[in-house]
Order: structure tokens, then C-alpha cells, then sequence
């Protein structure tokens, strides 16, 4: 468990230190919005790979997450909670 806290830890670390500034992953599109609850045990970086297609970045899908949602840096969420998700069509 302890090791696992320390990857998701360093690999938040990592994502809040990369020049995302401007998403380019729903620039373009159309897009909607899932409502997701969040099941114990989720992260936002799972969330957005479940919704994530070959072709897209899975980074840029949870900066946008974090936006649309207001979520800080660190990107915690709790069981319960509901976040929108966008979707491209």
C-alpha cells in the first residue's frame, strides 16, 4: 500500500511539474460531459484512461478532468463524489 501511495505521489509530482498550460486534447470537438461517481479506490488518472482511446493522451484527459472540476494538483477524489467527464463525439 505504502508503495503504491509513493507512485501515484510521484507520478502526481511529475504531471503538476509538466507545461500543461493549454490542453489540446478536446480543441476542435464536439464535446459532452459524463457524470461519473466516484467508486472507492478511483484516481483520476483511471478515471480518465477508462475514457481515453488509442489516440489520445491520457495526461491531457485528467488536466481537463482537473479543470472542469476544479480539482487541485494533487487531483484527489473521494467515493461518492461525482465528477463530469468530457466526451468527445
Amino acid at each position: 500500500m505504502r508503495k503504491t501511495m509513493l507512485v501515484i505521489s510521484l507520478v502526481f509530482a511529475i504531471l503538476a511539474a509538466t507545461p500543461l498550460a493549454i490542453s489540446r486534447a478536446f480543441v476542435n470537438t464536439t464535446t459532452t460531459y459524463e457524470t461519473v461517481y466516484v467508486k472507492p479506490g478511483d484516481t483520476v488518472w483511471q478515471i480518465a484512461a477508462n475514457y481515453a482511446t488509442p489516440k489520445d493522451d491520457v495526461r491531457e484527459i485528467m488536466f481537463e478532468i482537473r479543470r472542469i472540476n476544479k480539482l487541485d494538483s494533487n487531483a484527489r477524489v473521494y467515493p461518492g463524489q461525482i465528477l463530469k467527464v468530457p466526451v468527445k463525439n
